[in-house]
């Protein structure tokens, strides 16, 4: 009898394979229509320009009219609010530009020679675009940065308002002390760390038990950023069934991904290098296949921008307090899970020697399962979380890709707490190196860091010697 249970498996799994594909594919198609239905309005694009007007102490203004022009060319109107904070749903993302009402612009912020005053104009990149007014009318923060750092962090001076100056790379306004500069961003810092380190583990459990560098875990979290963009955004349903749906979405996306295609590559006993290479195809057809039904725009998920949480010159919203609580108490429990339960016991021993746990009698190819299961659910979530942390499109898994593997080997391969401490390494360099070089250099900097640290210690900071030969 024994004989023939793998041949049942091997029926039942090719019945299987192709339900869930086809529910798959249905799935896909039905969030498809969805989203076309819901394209033209303007919160359907997702697409938001916040505008903060402060005088020269950086005390917040109200009622100052302004008007900007969007990709669409459609003129919106907008008035800063108590806060000092103008919010404008855009039609369109892509080029823009903001005029202010210089009558309602209270004395020494901004020029008064015209009846409106452009401000600034650029392409839309993250969810909040920052654009501060100063004394004779100094663009101080143009920048596109979080919340949690603006206005009170100031970036990369620009043109005078109204005026024909240049912007010039570096430098901060003067009246910001540097611990006022320093403490935002490692609040941001640690945020990213935290979430990027909730996918990395994912990515660290696949190759400790399959030893693939999966190039498709960056899909992985998009794939759950826009489940919980379809669920909040799309549905209207609360952001904490977004995350519990990505959780979910996530793991059978990763289990479908095990029984249609790696399981059958195992089987074949093709090598690490040919599997890999599929990993590459497979993200590049799983990215265009996110922009054929998304589209290429940016999108956001509703959520409340306001700071919650605020203590010096660190503002926290929401869901970076959330997100960051949740991203912590799913690393202790996946910790704890492998510390003390069977099958967590067995995923060590299965990553440690394969062969050998096999011949103690462990199901390898369902521990293997199980990792892909729950790689795929924490892809989602962190996914989910980065969605509401910043804007998704439909290659933003491939954008934090590199940074993935730089912390899953800053930390040591294999190693479930090396990829959170990689991780956290990577998010802080990242937001604290632009202090003194460039946004667009940021990445660079955090691969410097890796490339020093394993000059240094070869294995990763939590990784294990070992021989070669």
């Amino acid at each position: 009898m024994r004989p023939a249970h793998p041949a049942i498996i091997r029926t039942s799994y090719g019945g299987r394979l192709w339900r869930l594909g086809l529910a798959l594919l249905a799935f896909l198609a039905l969030f498809g229509t969805l989203q076309a239905q819901n394209a033209p309005g303007a919160h359907a694009a997702g697409v938001q320009l916040i505008v903060t007007v402060a005088d020269d102490s950086g005390k917040p203004v109200a009622k100052v009219g302004l008007t900007v022009a969007d990709a669409a060319g459609k003129l919106i109107k907008g008035t800063t609010d108590a806060q000092g904070k103008a919010t404008v749903d855009l039609t369109a993302s892509g080029r823009y530009g903001v005029y202010f009402d210089v009558a309602t612009l209270p004395k020494g912020v901004g020029p008064a020679a015209n009846p409106t005053v452009r401000a600034t104009t650029g392409n839309i990149s993250p969810q909040f675009t920052a654009i501060s007014l100063s004394a004779s009318g100094v663009r101080t923060a143009v920048t596109p940065t979080p919340l949690a750092t603006a206005p009170s962090s100031a970036s990369t001076p620009g043109a005078t308002v109204g005026g024909s100056g240049s912007g010039s790379s570096g430098g901060s306004s003067g009246g910001t002390s540097f611990i006022d500069q320093l403490t935002p961003k490692i609040a941001t810092g640690l945020t990213f760390g935290l979430l990027l380190g909730l996918a990395s583990i994912g990515l660290s459990l696949i190759y400790s038990t399959t030893r693939l560098n999966n190039f498709a875990h960056g899909e992985l979290v998009t794939f759950g950023a826009f489940m919980a963009y379809m669920i909040a955004g799309q549905w209207g349903l609360n952001g904490w069934i977004a995350i519990l749906g990505a959780l979910i979405l996530g793991g059978c996306f990763g289990y479908l991904q095990d029984i249609s295609l790696w399981r059958p590559l195992r089987k074949r006993r093709l090598g690490m290098m040919q599997i890999m290479i599929v990993s590459i195809g497979l993200s590049l057809a799983l990215r265009y296949i996110f922009a054929f039904i998304w589209g290429p725009d940016r999108l956001s998920i509703p959520a409340d921008n306001d700071p919650v949480v605020s203590f010096g010159p660190v503002n926290l919203r929401y869901w970076d307090v959330v997100g960051s609580i949740i991203a912590i108490v799913l690393l202790v429990l996946v910790a704890l899970f492998f510390s003390f339960t069977r099958i967590g016991k067995a995923t060590r021993a299965v990553a440690d020697n394969k062969a050998l746990a096999a011949a103690t009698g462990i199901n390898v190819e369902l521990i293997i399962r199980i990792v892909w299961v729950g790689g795929g659910a924490l892809a989602g979530v962190a996914g989910a979380l980065i969605g509401y942390y910043q804007t998704l499109q439909w290659n933003a898994g491939a954008l934090i890709l590199l940074l993935l593997f730089a912390s899953v080997t800053l930390g040591g391969l294999g190693t479930t707490w090396g990829a959170l401490v990689g991780a956290i390494i990577i998010g802080l360099a990242m937001d604290v190196s632009t202090m003194w070089v460039p946004t667009s250099l940021k990445y660079v900097v955090a691969m410097l860091i890796m490339i020093v640290v394993l000059l240094v210690r070869p294995q990763g900071l939590l990784g294990r010697k070992q021989r070669i030969g």
